[in-house]
């Protein structure tokens, strides 16, 4: 595949937390909650990460998105390093990517149907409620779920 098919490269990306304690609230160690974490997602690829309880999946979605810094690593959208963008790039970053919870019944409001949650973005990013209808049927249709069929149900059905 040819370089420009890459549209996220990760290289080593790292992030340790301290652990403080005692009187005078001192570190007493760091947890490794992502060291060394690297691939690359090609277009039209899916890449799911798994793994047990603990192990920085969520971290290192975090850190995709950068609602939290790396303490080492470097993260490329479209061949552009996001860990050196500012407000203006990260937000529109942040229009492209999106982060899938671990917990459906957290993520899923259950008073909002399939096609409203999943518009639901697209409506805060600006676009019109026929756009973000649009965007949504699209998107069910990708992964397989018929928007005809599954968008007026509710995530608990």
């Amino acid at each position: 595949m040819a370089q420009h098919d890459t549209i996220l490269t990760v290289q080593d990306l790292r992030k340790y937390f301290a652990v403080r304690g005692g009187l005078l609230h001192t570190l007493q160690a760091e947890v490794k909650a992502v060291d060394g974490v690297s691939f690359d997602v090609r277009r039209g690829e899916i890449l799911g990460i798994v793994g047990e309880s603990g192990c920085g999946k969520s971290t290192t979605a975090r850190l995709l998105l950068r609602l939290i810094e790396p303490d080492a690593g470097e993260i490329y959208f479209e061949g552009r390093n996001i860990l050196r963008v500012f407000v203006a790039g990260l937000k529109a970053y942040r229009r492209q990517v999106q982060m899938v919870f671990q917990d459906p019944y957290s993520s899923l409001n259950p008073r909002l149907n399939i096609e409203a949650a999943v518009a639901f973005n697209a409506l805060v990013h600006g676009a019109s409620r026929t756009e973000a209808r649009a965007k949504a049927w699209n998107a069910l249709d990708k992964v397989g779920l018929r928007a005809a069929q599954f968008g007026r149900r509710y995530p608990m059905n």
